[in-house]
């Protein structure tokens, strides 16, 4: 189908980044041309972050390894017509080259490129289809010491009572009660949450997931209590350590930024460290890690590696980052971002690369998924059906 006027514009503009990411690239673009690309990176962490992919070695060859699967060199013939290159002035490396002619096709959300009807006519995807599945949004719930429930998912500005309030839709405590009381926040499917603690410490809830803590901190430490997913910011206090309980594991921290998925269906639990340090008592073991360290804690033995920090902590900033992620793990998260259920009819083998934002619809997601040629999807209801 034909784009039409509004959509041919929006491509219109991507197709002018990727002209001038193409340019950076080859090291032949224009001190104007520099400062347009300075521009509509600082639009939005979704572009620099397209820019920073593009810019990597690795990312652009693990994105080659399954655009090889299609017909790349006809593509790419017609990618490079459309976005004019330059010949560059000197020799750069193969992957640079590929880098520009990849472009086209990692910008934009949801959009992707297929061919040309023409010099002028754009072949672009289908809008979502009828049969999808929308994206989960901020969605919570707060129970109180004595049982009851506060469903926060519209709150903005209320007074729950004499200790806590919502303000422009975050919980605050006042910190003045003398027998702080156990709160619990858990987040439903489909759903997540940010919260600030009352010492200032910020957490992220993914969906699926809960923190349970008291309305104010007291005694010798900051005692926190996790299921699910959970991303902390946490306030500096050397007095009072912070401490967070997830499946018979303590993670102790005084001012530092790590992130905990601790999702039963998921293969052990995982602390992954981006600030600070913090150390993990797990298996009657203590181990510290630095930042860019993750320990994995399965089956009674822990696991330290250096990972990329970006696709752990994506989520938080409403984006799946996929680096050679499996069909399985995509599944899962999209299986808790979406409340669907998977069903499997082929084993896929194949791993997946790719940055796309979370709120757009499934169908989104898995269009981007199938442009490796070795995956394919149905949605049924609110089943999705994966097959080769």
């Amino acid at each position: 189908m034909k784009a039409s006027v509004p959509y041919q514009a929006e491509l219109e503009k991507e197709f002018r980044a990727a002209y001038l990411i193409s340019q950076f690239i080859q090291e032949t673009i224009s001190e104007e041309d520099e400062e347009e690309l300075d521009r509509w990176m600082q639009q939005s962490e979704h572009n620099m972050q397209i820019f920073e992919d593009l810019t990597d070695e690795s990312m652009v060859r693990d994105f080659l390894t399954w655009f090889a699967a299609r017909d790349t060199e006809r593509k790419l013939q017609e990618v490079k017509k459309r976005l004019q290159f330059s010949k560059p002035a000197k020799v750069i490396p193969f992957w640079k080259y590929a880098a520009a002619a990849c472009a086209v096709l990692l910008l934009g959300a949801g959009i992707y490129y297929f061919g040309f009807r023409d010099q002028q006519q754009l072949v672009v995807s289908n809008p979502p289809a009828a049969a999808d599945i929308l994206p989960g949004k901020a969605s919570a719930t707060l129970t109180l010491a004595n049982g009851n429930t506060i469903d926060l998912t519209n709150l903005r500005d209320t007074i729950i009572n004499s200790e806590v309030r919502i303000v422009n839709g975050m919980v605050v405590y006042s910190n003045t009660v003398a027998e702080p009381e156990m709160h619990e926040i858990s987040i439903p499917r489909k759903g997540f949450y940010e919260l600030l603690l009352p010492d200032g410490s910020k957490a992220w809830i993914n969906s699926s997931s809960s923190i349970r803590y008291p309305s104010r901190f007291s005694g010798s430490e900051r005692r926190v209590t996790v299921t699910g997913e959970t991303y902390f910011e946490v306030a500096k206090d050397a007095a009072h350590p912070f401490i967070v309980s997830v499946n018979g594991v303590d993670i102790t921290a005084l001012g530092t930024a790590f992130n905990i998925n601790a999702y039963p269906d998921e293969d052990g639990l995982r602390v992954t460290l981006t600030e600070g340090k913090v150390n993990v008592s797990a298996s009657q073991r203590n181990e510290q890690l630095l930042p860019g360290q993750q320990i994995i804690v399965r089956l009674g033995e822990c696991d330290i590696r250096t990972v990329d920090i970006s696709p752990v902590v994506a989520w938080t900033k409403n984006q799946f980052k996929l680096k050679n992620t499996t069909i399985e793990e995509v599944m899962r998260m999209a299986e808790r971002w979406y409340d669907a259920k998977i069903v499997y009819q082929d084993k896929i083998t194949d791993h997946f690369t790719g940055t796309i934002d979370r709120n757009v619809p499934i169908s989104q997601l898995l269009k981007l998924l199938e442009a490796t040629g070795q995956v394919h999807f149905k949605i049924e209801g609110d089943t999705i059906i994966v097959t080769q």
